[in-house]
């Protein structure tokens, strides 16, 4: 280390080179000495590395390369991209091909089914993965599968933030119309009640009679008696 600084001091000395400019020139060499094999192996790797995502069978599947080999191949949900669980403990049971089914579920999306595959357990469903990887790079088509897989996982994003908006929107319009039915009702107790009030008055003010009404309808009884008493008189009764 000392010899190196040294050198660097005679450098700068010889060349009349200012000495920061010596030591910022020997650590930038230093880190181009140490990245160019990583640069150039990263460089120099097959272009189709970039393809490391595939919806085959509704489901989302990412991988890793490794010495030119598929590894970390898992299945992931196209909507929300967390991790699927599967199952397959019928493989088990069954044996013929028809009958054996691999589940695939999503635990965050409500634990619904997202697929299945039929003909065999998890590692038959992995297989057959790996070989559609293999085809489409052998065939030069992952370039085309690699763009319609993120404008797919872009289209299942715009759906689900569809889908929350119409959510929200519903609840709001729900609790508009719970809400009308209560104040279209309380104009409507209070028709029904001056209604009511309406019917009965009338009613009451035929049964009743006027206190000035009374007086009248005594006076005519006392007035036909005394006719009907005169006319007696002249009769000689």
């Amino acid at each position: 280390m000392e010899k190196i600084i040294d050198l660097l001091n005679r450098i700068s000395e010889l060349y009349a080179i200012p000495q920061w400019v010596v030591n910022s020139g020997a650590i930038a060499i230093c880190i181009i000495l140490i990245a160019f094999p990583f640069v150039a192996r990263y460089l120099m790797r097959p272009k189709y590395f970039r393809f490391h995502e595939l919806i085959l069978f509704k489901v989302l599947w990412r991988w890793k390369y490794k010495k030119g080999d598929v590894i970390g191949l898992w299945c992931y949900c196209p909507k929300c991209q967390s991790m699927l669980m599967v199952d397959d403990e019928n493989c088990r049971l069954e044996e013929t091909l028809q009958h054996k089914i691999t589940f695939f579920i999503c635990p965050t999306c409500g634990g619904h089914e997202l697929s299945r595959v039929v003909g065999g357990d998890r590692r038959y469903v992995l297989s057959l993965v790996r070989r559609d990887i293999w085809k489409h790079i052998r065939e030069g088509t992952y370039n085309e599968v690699a763009s319609a897989t993120k404008e797919a996982l872009a289209l299942y994003v715009e759906l689900e933030e569809a889908k929350e908006q119409d959510a929200a929107e519903g609840s709001v319009s729900v609790d508009e119309t719970t809400a009308s039915p209560l104040e279209e009702e309380l104009p409507l107790a209070e028709k029904s009640v001056e209604e009511s009030l309406h019917v009965n008055t009338p009613e009451a003010s035929e049964t009743t009679i006027p206190a000035h009404e009374e007086p009248q309808k005594e006076e005519s009884d006392t007035t036909q008696a005394s006719i009907q008493v005169e006319e007696m008189k002249k009769d000689g009764i």
